[in-house]
């Protein structure tokens, strides 16, 4: 399997880009037999491998990817927390660990069950959710 044969999993639409440097790059692709998809996938790669190391790039990722799994799981068991004011949840690796009476309790069970990643949250929840967007620092 070569680097092109990946599953596809999701659409990306990009707002202002060049409509000529665009279609010239759907015709080499085209001359080549390839899809545009590919082209541009292999002209990040190689933008990215000009960057040098990027892992801490990596670890944004990972982190973003994490609290999404983590706040979907609270999504899942959010109408089920009634009457456990005053708790603390914890959730991580995309589950609920459980509700504990301190946030210390919370925290050691963190360090013992969850990778890198947690959430621990003091109950009842807000009705309003303020969505952070976790990403690159600068």
């Amino acid at each position: 399997m070569t680097r092109f044969d990946r599953k596809r999993v999701k659409i990306v639409a990009i707002k202002n880009f060049d409509e000529e440097l665009y279609r010239l790059a759907k015709t080499y692709a085209a001359l080549e037999g390839r899809t545009i998809a590919s082209i541009f996938e292999e002209a990040l790669r190689d933008w990215l491998e000009s960057r040098g190391s990027h892992e801490e790039a990596r670890i944004w990722t990972k982190l973003e990817l994490a609290y999404e799994e983590n706040m979907k799981a609270l999504e899942e068991v959010i109408d089920s927390l009634s009457g456990e004011e005053g708790k603390y949840l914890l959730i991580c690796n995309g589950r609920l660990v459980g509700i504990f009476e301190t946030y210390e309790e919370a925290a050691r069970k963190s360090e013992e069950v969850c990778s890198v990643n947690a959430l621990i949250l003091e109950l009842p929840l807000k009705k309003a959710v303020e969505e952070i967007e976790l990403g690159f620092p600068w």
